[in-house]
């Protein structure tokens, strides 16, 4: 009698030891993805910040080039057009998308810019360049800190213990309205102007 009163004591603790671990790790879970969203999202606030300098100079600079580059006419409206997009859109993950569009885009003005004597010497592209450069390194330094905590963020919910959650669907991230973030990337294109240009566009 003695002996099944402790086995079932043993079960009982034993239970109750599983039931305590499975709570912590889904609160140590919950808090870690709240906590690794608001760096991202201190990131990400950071990169548009910096995205928002690009972006202001932009209308200057297609107005500054529109004389030469008359075959490019279609660039220039898209880049308008992308610039205008990223402006009214509050999601995160299609600002990412479309900076990325619109970077691979604006390569094809820097890659004009190097090809024509003339545009280089107009004083007012050489100025508007050189803030574009200097925008440039900045953005590169905000977005790999965004990235790094983006990889931070995607990694804790896909790893164990997070994943024996996520995978259900209904108390993990996705339960709590969290997904995976996107990351910027520089586009091939913008990556092979870098030497010629001394603009860094690494993501």
């Amino acid at each position: 009698m003695r002996t099944g009163i402790k086995v079932g004591i043993g079960i009982a603790v034993l239970i109750i030891i599983i039931i305590v671990s499975l709570y912590s790790m889904y609160i140590s879970g919950f808090n870690g993805v709240q906590s690794r969203d608001e760096s991202v999202k201190k990131r990400a606030a950071d990169v548009d910040t910096q995205l928002q300098r690009r972006y202001d100079l932009i209308p200057n600079l297609v107005s500054s080039v529109k004389g030469y580059m008359q075959f490019e006419r279609q660039t220039l409206e898209d880049i308008t057009k992308l610039r205008s997009q990223w402006m009214q859109t509050p999601d995160a993950a299609q600002r990412v998308n479309l900076s990325n569009q619109l970077e691979a885009t604006l390569s094809k003005i820097i890659l004009t810019y190097e090809a024509y004597p003339e545009l280089k010497s107009d004083a007012t592209v050489t100025r508007l360049m050189d803030e574009l450069a200097g925008t440039e390194n900045r953005i590169s330094v905000s977005r790999t800190a965004y990235n790094d905590g983006v990889r931070d963020f995607n990694l804790h919910i896909r790893t164990f213990p997070n994943n024996i959650f996520n995978e259900n669907g209904f108390l993990g991230a996705k339960a709590w309205g969290y997904e995976q973030y996107p990351q910027y990337e520089a586009s091939a294109q913008a990556r092979n102007i870098v030497p010629q240009v001394n603009l860094n566009f690494t993501g």
